[in-house]
């Protein structure tokens, strides 16, 4: 199974819409933080517990669907054993608060979409408990509608949905859609090697080169000191956000060509376990920056459940040694890499671009850990 979420904003509704929505929004925090009470002075997690002793007392102390409620008693319960397992573990931790809203999770059978003859999609969904429920129109993309003619089509299942408000007034919901996936018998592997010089390199010669991102990364980093340095912060923050947005949408376009160049070639995917890549990989301060700012392991999430649903099979492997080894002879030297773009073996000579080299033992392990 892989599960997808689309984030779609909501078209404004009318006035009376919007304060049951907000309404929603508010009852659903307090029942959260009642329920992190009660679990508290039962000193359980146990959501069988939790819901005998206290589930009557909240239908009747708020106006949700039964379905919602149930949702915040999960909410609350997620939070204590957070909270718990942090403290056990000897980190710092205080306990959660519900004081800000947090989005309202709707169950799977309790809420629908559909599309109106004018082709808009509306999503139906209830604020209170009973059965009535409010309609409130998409703002869909071409990509959400491609994924929701899935759902009707019955390519996927429906999952739950989320329902917030942004700071800005906005309202989004979150659907999920469960695929089946059925992974195909690979011909081959094909390994991938991250990096900021070049953002990813194919072990069969195919290079995504980063030279533009680190430019407009860089710009990125002089206006923002600039900005600092004019203690504009609103505006810091603000250009952050959407530093994090273009960096997400860069992670999705290069995720999607290396899935699909594998689903061409019959092949697996091979990348590198990502776990301390920021503490392997040090280098100048402008580097350093630079890694700061690359969210690899969101880069690895994307190929993962790209590739489920092509059906093209992801392997994880050990890094250790990979950037240091000879993919022909098998020697393992720092020496073998005297910089940081050139590759060759002081044994049999062998020379070749570094990050190539990478992706090339990383493409072994696979096929070692396959027993091909």
């Amino acid at each position: 199974m892989q599960t997808v979420t689309l984030k779609i904003k909501l078209l404004p509704p009318n006035k009376d819409k919007l304060e049951k929505m907000a309404r929603l929004l508010e009852t659903y925090r307090r029942a959260c933080s009642w329920f992190l009470e009660q679990a508290e002075a039962l000193d359980t997690t146990s959501r069988a517990h939790l819901n005998r002793q206290t589930y009557r007392q909240a239908c009747a102390q708020f106006d949700l669907n039964r379905g919602t409620l149930q949702c915040a008693m999960l909410k609350a319960l997620s939070a204590r054993r957070s909270y718990l397992s942090r403290k056990q573990r000897g980190k710092k931790a205080s306990l959660p608060k519900f004081e800000k809203t947090v989005p309202v999770m709707v169950r799977q059978d309790c809420y629908s979409l559909h599309q109106l003859p004018s082709g808009t999609w509306v999503v139906k969904f209830p604020v209170y408990s009973g059965r009535s429920r409010i309609a409130v129109p998409l703002a869909a993309s071409a990509y959400h509608i491609k994924k929701l003619q899935d759902l009707a089509g019955g390519s996927c299942r429906q999952g739950s949905m989320e329902i917030w408000r942004d700071k800005s007034g906005e309202w989004y919901v979150g659907v999920s859609l469960v695929y089946e996936t059925r992974l195909n018998e690979p011909g081959g592997v094909i390994g991938v090697d991250f990096g900021i010089v070049k953002l990813a390199v194919l072990s069969n010669n195919v290079f995504f080169d980063g030279r533009q991102v680190r430019w407009r990364k860089e710009r990125w980093a002089e206006r923002r000191t600039a900005l600092q340095r004019a203690g504009r912060l609103s505006r810091v923050k603000r250009e952050a956000g959407r530093e994090r947005r273009w960096m997400r949408y860069i992670n999705h376009c290069l995720s999607k060509r290396i899935v699909e160049i594998a689903k061409a070639e019959d092949t697996a995917i091979a990348l590198e376990n990502l776990l301390g890549i920021r503490e392997r990989a040090k280098g100048s301060k402008k580097f350093n920056r630079m890694m700061s700012g690359w969210n690899f392991r969101e880069l690895a999430s994307f190929i993962e459940y790209k590739a489920a649903l092509a059906g093209v099979p992801v392997i994880y492997v050990d890094p250790k040694e990979t950037s240091k080894a000879c993919p022909r002879c098998g020697n393992v030297s720092r020496y073998n890499r005297k910089n940081q773009g050139w590759f060759r073996c002081t044994r049999c000579g062998y020379q070749s671009d570094a990050d190539r080299v990478g992706a090339l033992n990383t493409a072994a392990k696979a096929l070692d850990a396959l027993g091909a």
